[in-house]
């Protein structure tokens, strides 16, 4: 029910369609969805998407070589988390490197207050793309 609320609240924020809409969509009821993240605020007599929330959830960061997951409680940390994933793409689309570099001293404060940064070591980056590649691989084809 998190995932299909964080959803929700996610294209809440993203299209002008009605909330309750959204929730009907992706079968859920609006009262589930502002229990689940209390990111909604009534504006008028509608349900309106708070700009920003502090829902936890769980988010994957490249950090010291290795992929990891930790948890976030903030949706300006998902925000950031989610535009370094986008530079990374970028740079393995295209061998670009600048907008990989804008992450190199950007900091990210999990829920347990423990302090990561993101790696932005073009070499290391290859790296973690290569294995994710092989763990996938390995996934769909194992017998």
């Amino acid at each position: 029910m998190r995932t299909k609320s964080l959803a929700v609240l996610t294209q809440s924020r993203r299209t002008k369609k009605l909330s309750r809409t959204i929730a009907r969509e992706h079968h859920i009821s609006l009262k589930t969805v502002i229990h689940h993240t209390n990111a909604f605020k009534k504006v008028n007599g509608r349900w309106i998407a708070k700009k920003y929330d502090h829902t936890s959830r769980s988010m994957l960061i490249s950090e010291n070589g290795k992929l990891q997951s930790i948890e976030i409680s903030d949706s300006r940390h998902a925000k950031t988390i989610g535009r370094y994933h986008n530079a990374v793409k970028h740079y393995l689309d295209t061998g670009d490197y600048t907008k990989l570099k804008k992450f190199s001293r950007r900091k990210i404060k999990d829920s347990d207050g423990i302090i990561h940064s993101f790696e932005t070591d073009p070499k290391i980056v290859l790296e973690i793309n290569e294995k994710i590649e092989e763990i996938e691989f390995f996934e769909v084809y194992d017998s």
